[in-house]
């Protein structure tokens, strides 16, 4: 079984050969797309040596920050969202060559591994671009701007959507990750009545659409989001990794029989070499090797390119002989 087979295998409740890890997918972002270039989060066959930030979708300038590694959007371009229809030109998904961008990486894209991609951003994030984040989340729960917003995020699902949905025609994308903060490191932005009733009816959709075509979708959202999992849950989101500050144990004990949470494998203290990652990662396998979840590590906090291969070559190997147990041969 493939990684790309593994995977969907683990994520359509079928028998699984062993938990998919981060090695088991690649980034495609090319460069021919505007957002990725403005977010600075470029992934191609080809090594991206051009300017980072710039203009993205909908008109919005963004600012490449080296230290925070990623981009920040600049003047708003809304004053508030009633202007939406006439100051926000979206893209034009026909005006791009996908025939060309496949060919140009074909090589790259000819994987027996996953291809995952990002849309930047989702809803509340988009609403603090056009607007300002003072603004965004004052507008949110105000009745006066309800039917404008409630329309802008329709119109911003459609849009979604159709470009998933050619990302996997086009690409043979596997996995979208929909890129949208809920909250600060203490609480949401918003409650869970208004997370309701604002986004998840559009979230809900959107992981429709996306499964409709056979991507997963995982939910990118840093944040104590912990009140809003429950919502999360609702929309048919296969996977969610979260940040350390979120108590992982308690919410996958709590709902780890409706959703497959991602563990985070980031080691407390980068390793200066591949020294203890082994017993790092096995250690984590251990916890959680009962439960449905996958593993997500970030290759900078591992400090080495050795230790990130040696924690996820680890998990994946302790899965196969977990998920052979299990299922038997596959």
């Amino acid at each position: 079984m493939t990684p790309k087979e593994n995977q969907h295998a683990f994520f359509e409740g079928r028998p699984y050969a062993w938990k998919p890890v981060m090695t088991d997918r690649i980034g495609f972002q090319p460069e021919e797309i505007s957002e990725y270039v403005a977010r600075a989060f470029v992934s191609q066959q080809e090594p991206y040596t051009g300017p980072k930030g710039g203009t993205g979708w909908f008109g919005i300038e963004w600012e490449f920050e080296p230290g925070a590694g990623g981009s920040i959007s600049l003047n708003p371009i809304l004053d508030d969202v009633s202007e939406w229809k006439e100051k926000m030109p979206f893209p034009n998904w026909d005006d791009l060559d996908w025939e060309g961008i496949a060919k140009k990486n074909a090589d790259y894209l000819n994987t027996d591994k996953g291809i995952q991609f990002t849309v930047f951003t989702g809803y509340f994030e988009r609403l603090i671009s056009l607007l300002s984040f003072e603004e965004a989340a004052m507008e949110l729960i105000m009745e006066d701007y309800e039917e404008d917003i409630q329309e802008l995020f329709s119109a911003l699902t459609d849009l979604y959507i159709d470009y998933c949905q050619r990302y996997r025609k086009y690409f043979n994308a596997d996995w979208v990750i929909i890129h949208d903060d809920w909250g600060t490191q203490r609480s949401a932005f918003f409650s869970p009545a208004v997370h309701k009733k604002m986004i998840v009816p559009h979230l809900t959709r959107f992981v429709k659409g996306c499964h409709d075509c056979g991507l997963i979708v995982e939910m990118h959202s840093c944040g104590f989001i912990e009140e809003l999992i429950p919502n999360l849950i609702s929309t048919g989101m296969d996977t969610w990794s979260g940040q350390g500050l979120v108590d992982k144990r308690k919410l996958i004990n709590e709902y780890g029989d409706q959703f497959k949470f991602a563990v985070l494998t980031n080691p407390a203290k980068p390793f200066e070499s591949g020294e203890g990652a082994k017993e790092f990662a096995t250690d984590i396998f251990n916890e959680f090797k009962d439960k449905e979840v996958n593993f997500w590590t970030s290759p900078r906090r591992c400090g080495s390119k050795e230790a990130f291969k040696i924690i996820n070559d680890t998990i994946r190997e302790l899965g196969k002989e977990y998920s052979k147990e299990r299922f038997g041969e596959l």
